[in-house]
């Protein structure tokens, strides 16, 4: 039984990635046409596009800083799409981990050793708590998680930037952002020089954590059941209203660790209004092409990271609209979310059919 489970995992993931491949060629093909239609030089602009991120050590490191928050608001949707809620509160939970964050590091605690893990543990802990609230309005209220989770964010963006201008903000100096952090209470770069620090090894650690929580503990396999067919799992005596608020509000924690990477990373050191720019609403891209499987989540931020990057680069050194991206993305999206099937699937399907009747046909003592 086990041999046969391990070619139907093999054979879904080969028809899982050719899905996504196919998904990304037939983006990138219309992202070409639309470099030919607007730009005067189309052939540098997509030059540009594909080679940029690479072309230097500081933009592998601005590539490698997106793949590392990518991964991080990936699972965190992947996490509550595991329980079939459409939770959006990964943006709310991202800027109230963020604050907290700050707050550790601006405090007299940020000049000492206990500056990044009480800054990522208040973080958490912040986006946890930021994470239960609509799921507990959910499972108590009936409340449409959707909704309240939308306005969560709105209030937490909010709140956030009235704080940092108020108050974090030096006095009379007219900026919108923090002082910056003491160097005990920012990310070590692992390579110097660049965005390449702790926060890739947070994310990655954390992959390994979700996937063990979802596939090898008694909580995951609940969930996955709740997943799949919630009634079902409360006449099996599983609480299903407990397991689907628990997974918000662990998602909540991965948000709130988020917003601990963001300012606590070398890319800011340091808190400002409106610091996330919508990076933590793309998690639900990175989770809908990885169809919510953790160990899928950091190769689709690798890809997507990159592409991302990409039209940054080609955006300020040509002449072609960054906002490129966004046709890139729906098309990935409905490519990937709808039954699309790689082009020529089914006639090599009939064709690996028809091989392999032919075979037993052929075969002696048949």
């Amino acid at each position: 039984m086990s041999a046969d489970r391990k070619p139907n995992k093999l054979n879904s993931f080969l028809r899982e990635g050719a899905r996504a491949l196919s998904a990304l060629l037939i983006a990138l093909v219309v992202a070409f046409v639309i470099v030919l239609l607007t730009s005067e030089e189309p052939m540098e602009a997509f030059h540009t596009f594909l080679t940029a991120p690479v072309g230097s050590a500081r933009t592998r490191g601005l590539w490698i800083d997106d793949v590392a928050k990518l991964t991080l608001t990936g699972l965190c949707f992947s996490l509550v799409f595991q329980a079939r809620q459409f939770s959006l509160g990964a943006q709310g939970q991202v800027y109230v981990g963020g604050l907290f964050a700050a707050l550790v590091a601006l405090s007299p605690i940020g000049t000492t050793w206990l500056a990044i893990p009480l800054g990522m543990l208040a973080a958490m802990l912040a986006g946890a708590a930021y994470g239960f609230l609509p799921g507990y309005a959910k499972a108590r209220f009936g409340a449409s998680e959707i909704v309240s989770s939308l306005m969560l964010n709105y209030i937490a963006i909010r709140v956030v930037n009235w704080i940092v201008r108020a108050h974090l903000a030096p006095e009379g100096s007219g900026q919108l952002m923090s002082p910056e952090f003491p160097d005990a209470a920012i990310y070590p770069a692992l390579i110097p020089g660049t965005r390449f620090d702790l926060g890739i090894l947070f994310a990655l650690i954390a992959v390994g954590v979700v996937w063990f929580l979802i596939f090898r503990t008694a909580w995951g396999l609940k969930l996955r059941l709740v997943g799949d067919n919630a009634r079902f799992a409360e006449y099996a005596g599983i609480p299903s209203k407990a397991i689907m608020v628990s997974a918000m509000t662990v998602s909540g924690a991965i948000g709130g660790l988020l917003g601990s990477v963001y300012v606590q990373g070398r890319a800011f050191g340091r808190i400002a209004i409106d610091f996330d720019a919508n990076l933590a609403f793309e998690g639900i891209l990175v989770a809908i092409v990885a169809r919510n499987k953790p160990l899928a989540v950091p190769v689709v931020a690798i890809a997507y990271g990159y592409l991302r990057q990409g039209a940054q680069f080609m955006g300020l050194r040509s002449d072609v609209p960054t906002e490129m991206l966004a046709v890139v993305q729906a098309l990935i999206i409905l490519l990937v979310a709808s039954q699309f099937t790689f082009p020529g699937q089914k006639l090599f399907a009939r064709l690996m059919r028809r091989d392999g009747q032919a075979a037993k046909t052929e075969a002696p003592g048949t």
